[in-house]
């Protein structure tokens, strides 16, 4: 009887152990991957990274193709701008809106869907809505992103809010007051919007490369 005791307490003993191995490897885990993620966040979505022109965040990239004209380089832009909106997701809304080629000009109004987490169990997103313009000239041309908004949890039991980057995205509005720290609804649109912003201009240069 003594024997069998010294075993099952042995048993429990060991079980503890691993299970308090486990919690100690998960807790590292979780530690090694907010100490990733602060990394990132610094260097790709910290202060200064949304840029604020005439109180608006405006996203601007300036692109170079050397020798090509101002005709090419809208024929590429155009092209740009029309796969962005047949891609959108959203053809009623999205649309482009002004194409002047002799002046070099072409403004799109967009709507897209942007998750921040999306599985079989849990699936979080807005709507993002921004004004594409776009100044072409030989051999450069220049993307402008503003007037962004998001539409929260649209498709949710209440009906989605309306929030405007200037609101929602800045330096001011996404941190903690000491800026050390991005806050959890600010930060993940933040973070979406940057990332996004950059895929798009990133596309733009492969049309006019």
């Amino acid at each position: 009887m003594l024997l069998l005791l010294a075993i099952c307490s042995t048993g429990v003993v060991s079980a503890q152990n691993s299970n308090t191995e486990l919690l100690r490897q998960g807790v590292s885990k979780r530690k090694a991957k907010a100490e990733a993620d602060a990394k990132i966040d610094k260097k790709e979505f910290w202060i200064g990274k949304v840029p604020v022109k005439n109180g608006k965040e405006t996203f601007e990239k300036a692109i170079t193709a050397s020798g090509k004209s101002q005709a090419q380089i809208f024929d590429a832009m155009s092209s740009f701008a029309q796969n962005l909106v047949e891609n959108s997701g959203h053809p009623t809304v999205s649309q482009i809106t002004i194409q002047e080629k002799e002046q070099g000009k072409i403004i799109g109004i967009l709507q897209e869907t942007m998750y921040f987490k999306r599985s079989k169990w849990q699936t979080d997103f807005t709507e993002f809505y921004y004004q594409l313009t776009i100044d072409c000239s030989s051999e450069t041309c220049k993307i402008t992103i503003s007037d962004i908004q998001y539409r929260y949890e649209e498709e949710r039991d209440i009906p989605g809010e309306y929030l405007k980057a200037e609101d929602w995205i800045t330096d001011d509005a996404a941190f903690n007051k000491s800026k050390t720290k991005l806050l959890k609804e600010p930060g993940k649109f933040r973070r979406g919007t940057i990332k996004r912003i950059n895929e798009i201009f990133e596309t733009a240069e492969k049309f006019i490369k």
